[in-house]
């Protein structure tokens, strides 16, 4: 390819794939895998070129978002017009102009939001996302975009640049402990097995451990996604097993990890792992630099990354705020200026390992951990798949989880329907066997609406430290 055909290609991957992309016919699929196998080569190569370059390709897909945006939406056209934006000419600091979302935002402007599809778009699916802020959000996709702009990033980790991606393409290579957030782009694809309401405690268990090895050698060598806590756990079990599993690499997803869980899951499943940042409609943000731990590069030819204070104004690289994204990939469900719920920082000096692609830290959630009363603690997320199994994503516009004491909780939800009683019954036998081990008190509280937090942290859950302040 010439230099201005790679331009072309990354400002608009479209044009490079095939018409008829379409969930549950991408495995095997030959024109798709060649087309993503070209998009994966040319973001191992852009990965390395100078950020002038780079940015023109992101002024060329800003004005083209905003510019498709703004002919077929009556919310964005005037949000466009009333700050002044400049659809046609806009440069990279005319974003500032816009008006910082928030999911609250987003909830309050209903389907405003979502662009109306094109007769050329095809088909077109709708999903609600995970809601581990509290705010579960409705996202409307262009299926086709949502594959091409999504499934070349999840192969962009340093760790899978020796790998044969045509090769991965053929079969199923991933096995999941819990649901990761691709799992409704690649779940007919590329899925060999899915664990998706297990537990730590599950993991005790020597059946449910035989059925996770079994998928893991099935799927050859495999790709495990999981939590943090629930790999790091299973890596534990690997070694008083003595047993050896096929693994291409390791990709941690919803936690932070410690480096303490680094090593052991290095040490005893004998695979690199792959972390990354990414969100519900923003596709894949970044990915943690191998040669350089706890910084990540941001995939800065799809999408553009801010961190703002409290009051939405621009912090200056080093500085921790907000994580911000306006990506690119999307037109239905358009993420311009969306508060990412995580706090970090952009980093302005080049990363050691040669990359240009921008440097950043995100801190997420650390520290969102339940306080047992044995001092003990669990992760936030365990708790939160057990009321996302009951059903509190569909039956919930917000719910807020609130540890007031060492040995209480409190959950609000803010309904769409009244639950029923046996409904609510069943959310605290699920909390009932969760805690069997420490006297935990729980209460359910039914609300109007929930209050934000302090600044802009996630109001999905309230830790013991944050209370007691």
């Amino acid at each position: 390819m010439t230099d201005a055909q790679k331009l072309d290609f990354l400002i608009s991957p479209e044009k490079y794939f095939p018409t008829e992309v379409s969930r549950g016919k991408l495995l095997g699929n030959v024109q798709f895998i060649e087309s993503t196998v070209k998009y994966g080569d040319l973001l191992a190569e852009s990965q390395y070129w100078e950020r002038k370059k780079i940015e023109t390709i992101q002024v060329e897909r800003l004005r083209k978002l905003t510019g498709r945006i703004a002919l077929s939406s009556e919310f964005w056209s005037k949000t466009f017009i009333e700050h002044g934006f400049p659809v046609e000419t806009a440069a990279l600091t005319d974003l500032c102009k816009l008006p910082v979302l928030d999911r609250t935002t987003i909830h309050k402007l209903g389907d405003a939001l979502y662009v109306n599809p094109l007769l050329a778009d095809g088909d077109t699916y709708q999903r609600t996302s995970s809601g581990t802020t509290g705010i579960p959000l409705k996202l409307i996709y262009n299926e086709r975009e949502m594959i091409i702009g999504f499934i070349a990033l999840i192969f962009r980790h340093p760790v899978f640049e020796k790998i044969n991606l045509a090769e991965l393409l053929k079969r199923k290579p991933f096995v999941n402990l819990g649901m990761p957030g691709f799992w409704h782009i690649c779940k007919d694809d590329f899925f060999e097995r899915t664990f998706q309401s297990i537990s730590v405690l599950d993991l005790e268990k020597p059946e449910v451990r035989r059925e996770i090895y079994k998928s893991i050698e099935r799927a050859k060598p495999a790709i495990l996604v999981g939590y943090a806590s629930l790999i790091a756990r299973l890596a534990y079990w690997v070694s008083k097993d003595n047993i050896s599993l096929p693994l291409i690499a390791i990709r941690i997803t919803s936690e932070p990890i410690t480096l303490e869980e680094q090593g052991l899951i290095f040490k005893h499943l004998n695979a690199p792992i792959v972390n990354m940042l990414s969100g519900n409609g923003t596709g894949f943000v970044g990915f943690e630099c191998s040669g350089n731990l706890g910084k990540f590069h941001l995939n800065s030819e799809s999408m553009i990354l801010e961190t703002v204070d409290e009051h939405g104004s621009i912090l200056k690289n080093g500085e921790e705020g907000e994580l911000v994204i306006s990506a690119f990939m999307f037109t239905l469900t358009p993420i311009i200026r969306y508060a990412h719920n995580d706090m970090g920082k952009i980093i302005s000096e080049q990363c050691v390992c040669g990359r240009t692609l921008p440097l950043f830290e995100f801190h997420g959630r650390r520290g969102y951990e339940i306080v047992l009363p044995d001092g003990k603690k669990l992760r936030m997320m365990h708790l939160y798949g057990v009321l996302w199994q009951n059903g509190l994503g569909k039956k919930s516009k917000q719910i807020q989880i609130i540890q007031n004491s060492k040995n209480s909780l409190q959950i609000i939800i803010v309904p769409r329907k009244p639950f029923s009683e046996y409904e609510e019954g069943g959310i605290y036998k699920s909390l009932a066997a969760l805690f069997k081990e420490n006297n935990m008190n729980f209460e359910i509280k039914y609300a109007d609406s929930i209050s934000p937090g302090k600044g802009r942290k996630p109001c999905l859950f309230i830790p013991l430290s944050e209370y007691q302040q």
